[in-house]
């Protein structure tokens, strides 16, 4: 709540100080509040029950893989006031805000001495379909970790709290990630006395796999049009994307990803670039960057050492007015922001690098607030320094400290000769500034200025300008791979394929190149390697191991010792994993050999030893592992169970201390404390580690059968055990790993108790990702062959690995049980997805919908089959009449709807539909906007038929649905089309200057040749009287018709593309016949447009536009 305090000067101190010591906070001292944050928050529907698997979909220019993961993009208009768990964490300088519950984000950042959110602060949730499972909201710091705007971005993570000797305090957030089972945490520190906070970011792969990570922390920050990004000086060009574009920096003189920039602009000033774009630094190579608002006076620093947190990028959604309509989207009162981003083992995105077995991953970054000094062109935690060049001959100097220093020497030289030198207290509230004379003509790189600390003696902060030289020409754009066929070595193919894996490219398989190698060199060593780790990622051991085989074959021939041993290594997990113990024994022990897998390799070998109770010869090859990785927690907390197996109760509790406080979100670690508390028979510190494991665990199903699981792989039946039955709610996996518990220890009659429990619950929500879990179906199977939710489950979790194994299973499952609609729905993906056959993929879905008719998801996905088949509209209408209460609830299944309403000649009651529909902005391209012009447009034009053109009109300016950036129509500018048809309302209402106008719109700038849209700017053209331009774009439309019937489909797939499906070849194809056609009905070649606008109904009868063109012939 706001209060109001009276203006009397006094008054206000004494409430101050008052304020400050009831609150316990003094001068240097950190206070953290954990409290209930009551935000204005538009509703999220709960996510979609249904398992959604991948469909060659691109995110963020990766692939778009959602399970086992829930869709959470059904995003409602209901504001309501909703209690927020928040973290607050205080010094006298500064004051920042964490949100647990909202993907751990840093809600807001402010600098106390001035008011200023240094991080933005958004005070109404407000999420938009931005992130990877729908729901996102702008502001704050957004921990893009593994993936950008990772999944869980808007969900609950865990977190707890720290207390440090030095008098800082930290609150920690972090999860363990499903797809790839790492883990992630940050610290957030704020220390007494300093204006900065700080963030220490742990990556630990606790797997035996290899796997790619992106980091990226996305950094919102308040623009206007007073606002700079900065990068260092030293940053002379910025680079797009994947590295497809580059310009200079900050002066542009370039065509950058769309926008012209060729007169010349400063990019690093938010006004000046209208439309959304990205800039990454190119090469940095200081350990600063930020952005400053002159109108406030005041900004934000980010220090990072630049050998890791190698990235800075600015992404903004435009000063125009699409992206502030976007941005009008995303708060309420606000207002826009800009994206001052940081990544680190990364200088773009997508752009991930690799992490080996139990690597840990470590990055340190701060944050500041600094003020009154106009910028800042050098800056380090001690804080920034700022010096610009003025009229006669002055300089402008400013220097802002992220601490107190009350005796500051500051001195500006001009060569060897010192101009000012002078003492003040600095400090984050109190900045200083003076515009200092040098006294004769001068050259800035002369200059050199530093301040000091007097009584220590120490620099705190110093500039030297350096002479910048722009570059005369760009680097090379990262071209898309040639078809594996066109590479000339195997060594060129295995990178590519490599690459490709690397990236998560949606367009291109790593397979097809790596396959290509193969086949020139069967033996090939890396590619056998990489084709045998997909394999065994996938759960496939019998083929990892054929190809794992070959390779080993060609490293050990003439009885070699090879120097590198990752296929033994990965050969060994493979034996393991078929059980064939003794040979993954023997296959470790040579991979031990090897440096690079000693630490691993030694850590399968523990678990090979303690699975076999022989904890002392466990706890030798886990200390040989730990000898080689002292970082990995994998390995110490089995260390931990070993000794406490063991007996050494104390030696395990002193080796754990230390890294658990130091990962207080490590479950493994806090489930060993909490034991090891047990065996001291101190009942109160038991029950305090326990409590405080639930707290932090805070009853997440999968963070008790990770934790179970990993226990399970260890060998230790009953803590895994243990583990689950303290779960405190009801999962039909905890059910069936707790019935596979009592199995392997031989307990038939409880473990059959406990599979009858878990498949007599829901199956809603319940995603299996783990492969060992395919073991714990397999042994409920064998109990219950009647039983087909296991076959279910199975089918769910083999899907986006081994997908004809998946379909095997649903098929097994519907067979048991004919009236288990999700697996039906489950079958029409799969045999669409992966065997292509439509036929079979319909039927399971209109089953799965006489089955349950109440899933939206099952109405888009069935239409989606109906249009790729070219079923009648006729069939598509019938599937949506009498739906719409259920089909609405969804965008995508609502779109779909609209839009058989309106090729059924039913825009009518489409536009009836769309009448106060409130859609939710989805990032990419978008199917909303056209649907929305298409309706009110054949709503129109049937009034023109009739010849009602005031009616007409009105649907007419109603099509003139505003724009948003990145989140436009696939078709190009649609506004052109739409000014053509309102000229064509005012025409014929006799009004012709209206009429004109309109047209000259539509013909103001040159549309997309690859766009119908084009048409209709050649008939504005013919109307204004101007054949000429008009036979050009309709001759435009011919040629571009014959290059994509021509072209080849998968050359034309865009590899760099950040969003999106590819289109379907029949629509492809229909397309391009509609081109042609409009083409030669605007040249008046009546035959010839029939010819084609008939062939492009033929492909696709959901092509609109021919259809309505043909009927006008």
């Amino acid at each position: 709540m706001k209060q109001a305090f009276p203006s009397n000067g006094l008054i206000i101190v004494f409430a101050g100080i008052f304020m400050l010591a009831f609150s316990g906070l003094t001068p240097a001292q950190v206070k953290l509040t954990s409290f209930d944050w009551v935000l204005p928050t538009y509703e999220v529907a709960p996510p979609d029950r249904n398992p959604m698997f991948f469909k060659g979909e691109s995110y963020q220019g990766a692939s778009k893989y959602i399970y086992p993961y829930a869709m959470n993009d059904v995003i409602t208009d209901r504001r309501t006031e909703k209690a927020w768990k928040a973290l607050k964490l205080e010094n006298e300088y500064i004051e920042l805000c964490v949100t647990p519950a909202i993907g751990g984000k840093l809600y807001y950042a402010a600098d106390k001495t001035n008011g200023y959110n240094f991080i933005y602060r958004n005070n109404v949730v407000k999420p938009s379909n931005i992130g990877m499972l729908g729901a996102w909201v702008s502001g704050g710091i957004e921990w893009c970790v593994l993936h950008h705007h990772r999944a869980s971005t808007f969900m609950d993570v865990d977190y707890t709290t720290s207390e440090n000797a030095d008098g800082s305090k930290t609150i920690w957030v972090g999860e363990t990630e499903p797809r790839h089972r790492m883990r992630w945490t940050a610290g957030i520190t704020v220390f007494p006395g300093r204006s900065y906070f700080r963030a220490d970011i742990k990556i630990h792969n606790p797997t035996p796999l290899t796997h790619t990570f992106l980091y990226w922390a996305n950094v919102a920050a308040h623009t206007n049009e007073n606002y700079q990004v900065v990068f260092p000086p030293s940053v002379t060009v910025a680079t797009y994307h994947a590295k497809n574009s580059f310009t200079h920096w900050p002066f542009s003189t370039e065509v950058y990803t769309g926008q012209d920039f060729t007169k010349g602009v400063d990019v690093s000033w938010w006004k000046n670039s209208p439309s959304s774009n990205s800039f990454f630094a190119y090469d940095l190579k200081e350990d600063f960057m930020g952005g400053y608002d002159h109108g406030r006076e005041t900004g934000t620093v980010h220090i990072g050492d630049h050998n890791i947190v190698k990235g800075a990028k600015l992404w903004e959604w435009g000063s125009g007015q699409r992206g502030q309509a976007t941005e009008g989207r995303l708060t309420e009162k606000d207002g826009p922001y800009v994206e001052i981003m940081t990544g680190a083992f990364s200088d773009n995105q997508p752009d991930y690098s690799w992490i080996r077995p139990y690597e840990v991953k470590k990055i340190t970054q701060y944050w500041y607030p600094v003020k009154d000094i106009g910028g800042f062109r050098n800056a380090n935690l001690e804080g920034a320094v700022n010096l610009e060049p003025r009229e006669k001959d002055q300089v402008f100097l400013g220097y802002c400290l992220t601490r107190k220093v009350s005796r500051a020497s500051i001195i500006l030289k001009n060569g060897d000769d010192i101009v000012f030198t002078g003492e003040a207290e600095v400090s984050p509230e109190k900045s200083f500034t003076r515009t200092i004379k040098i006294g004769a003509p001068y050259k800035f790189t002369d200059l050199y200025t530093e301040i000091k600390d007097i009584e220590t003696g120490q620099v705190l902060v110093s500039y030297r300008p350096a002479d910048i030289t722009r570059p005369d020409s760009l680097p090379e754009e990262v071209k898309r791979p040639p078809r594996p066929a066109d590479i000339a070595t195997v060594e060129e193919l295995y990178l590519t394929g490599s690459r490709i894996e690397q990236f998560h490219n949606p367009t291109l398989n790593a397979m097809d190149y790596y396959t290509e190698a193969l086949l020139r060199d069967p033996g090939d060593i890396r590619t056998n390697t990489a084709m045998g780790n997909i394999y065994l990622k996938n759960g496939d051991y019998q083929a990892a191991r054929g190809y794992f085989s070959r390779a080993i074959r060609r490293l050990t021939k003439d009885y070699t010792r090879p120097s590198g041993c990752e296929a033994l290594y990965l050969q060994g997990l493979t034996l393991r994993a078929m059980g064939l113990v003794e040979e993954a024994t023997d296959t470790l022990f040579r991979a031990t050999w090897d440096y690079a897998f000693h630490s691993a390799a030694y850590l399968e070998l523990a678990r090979i030893s303690s699975s076999k109770a022989d904890y002392q010869t466990a706890l030798d090859r886990v200390n040989e592992s730990l000898l080689t990785n002292t970082g990995n927690n994998s390995a110490i907390s089995l260390k931990a169970s070993l000794l406490r197996k063991l007996g050494r109760t104390g030696e395990a509790i002193q080796m754990i201390s230390g890294p658990a406080s130091g990962d207080p979100l490590d479950f493994r670690l806090g489930n060993e404390l909490y034991l090891l508390s047990g065996r001291s028979g101190d009942n109160a510190k038991t029950a305090m580690a326990l409590e405080s494991l639930k707290v932090k665990m805070r009853d997440n199903v999968q963070n008790y059968l990770e934790l179970a699981a990993s226990y399970l792989n260890d060998g230790f039946i009953d803590e895994a055990e243990d583990v689950l039955k303290r779960f405190p709610g009801k999962n039909p996996l905890v059910s069936y790993y707790l019935g596979y518990i009592s199995h392997t220890k031989g307990n038939r009659d409880e473990a059959a108790k406990l599979f009858r429990e878990g498949s007599a619950l829901p199956v809603d929500y319940v995603f299996p990702f783990r492969l060992e879990t395919a073991d714990v179906l397999k042994v409920v199977s064998e109990y219950f062959p009647g039983d087909a939710r296991p076959w279910y489950y199975l089918g769910n979790l083999l899907y986006d690995r081994q997908p004809a194994r998946a379909i095997e299973a649903w098929e097994r499952s519907v067979s048991l049980n004919p009236t288990l609609a999700v697996a039906h729905r489950n079958l029409g993906w799969g045999y669409y997805r992966h065997q292509g056959d439509g036929t079979k993929a319909i039927a399971s879905y209109e089953k799965a919908i006489s089955l349950n008719r109440n899933e939206p998801v099952y109405y888009e996905e069935l239409d989606a089959l109906y249009e790729m088949s070219n079923s009648p509209v006729s069939k598509r209408l019938a599937l949506f009449e009498g739906n719409n209460d259920i089909v609405s609830v969804r965008d995508d299944a609502f779109a779909r709807q609209i839009t058989v309403l309106t090729l059924a000649g039913k825009a009518g009651e489409a536009v009836e539909y769309l009448e106060g529909k409130q859609f939710s902005y989805r990032e990419g391209s978008s199917r909303v906007r056209d649907i929305m012009i298409d309706a009110h447009l054949m709503l129109g034009s049937k009034f023109m038929a009739e010849k009602n053109y005031s009616k007409a009109l009105e649907q007419f300016i109603k099509a003139q649905v505003p724009e948003e950036e990145a989140g436009g129509s696939r078709l190009g500018n649609r506004n052109y089309q739409v000014d053509y048809f309102i000229g064509s309302a005012y025409q014929a209402m006799g009004s012709r200057s209206k009429a004109r106008q309109w047209f000259q719109m539509s013909t103001a700038r040159e549309a997309m040749g690859s766009s119908y849209i084009r048409y209709y700017q050649g008939l504005s053209w013919m109307a204004l009287g101007n054949s000429r331009e008009a036979e050009k774009a309709f001759n435009d439309l011919i040629t571009e018709g014959d290059r994509q019937i021509n072209r080849s489909e998968s050359r034309d797939v865009d590899f760099f593309a950040k969003f999106g499906e590819r289109e379907a070849e029949n629509a492809r194809l229909s397309n391009a016949y509609l081109l042609k056609g409009l083409g030669y009905k605007g040249l008046g070649k009546v035959s010839e447009a029939r010819e084609n606008l008939q062939r492009a109904t033929e492909l696709s009868s959901a092509s609109l536009y021919a259809k309505a063109e043909l009927e006008g012939l």
